[in-house]
This record gives structure tokens, C-alpha cells and sequence, in this order.
């Protein structure tokens, strides 16, 4: 019997700001991977990058974080700002 395979999980931009938030009030990090269905590593990954996932929220205001599951952003700045 083959073992089965763990199936990607993919959170929003919203869903990693909130574990950012509650990593940074004392609740654990297997709690969280648990909680979310992301594994342990990917977690850890996101406290290494909470100052870019809390800048990217705040640019987003909020809005489109709901939504959107990657922080890419346009490759022409200024004209995205025009936009």
C-alpha cells in the first residue's frame, strides 16, 4: 500500500497575517499548524517573514488579502500606482 500523499494547502494573505498575529501573542507553532492544516516548517517560515506579511496587509488594506494567496507585486511599480 503506497503512503498517501499530504495535499498542498495554499492560505491567504489574510489567514497568514492572522498566524502572525497570534505567533506574536505566545500561541504556539504546532497549534497553529494543526489548526490551519499547514505543516510545522511552513509556519516557522511565516514568523521568519512576519515584517513582510504584515507590510504587504497593510498596503492591501485588507481588501484584497481575503482573496489573494501570493504577495507578487507589479513589475512597474509607478504604473500600478497610476492605476
Amino acid at each position: 500500500m503506497e503512503p498517501s500523499k499530504r495535499k498542498r494547502v495554499l492560505l491567504t494573505e489574510e489567514q497568514k497575517f492572522q498566524i502572525v498575529s497570534r505567533i506574536e501573542t505566545g500561541e504556539t507553532v504546532t497549534i497553529l499548524s494543526k489548526e490551519f492544516g499547514v505543516g510545522v516548517s511552513a509556519v516557522e517560515n511565516m514568523r521568519r517573514d512576519s515584517e513582510k506579511i504584515k507590510e504587504f496587509y497593510a498596503a492591501s488594506n485588507g481588501k484584497s488579502a481575503k482573496l489573494r494567496k501570493t504577495m507578487k507585486c507589479a513589475n512597474d511599480e509607478e504604473l500600478n500606482n497610476v492605476l
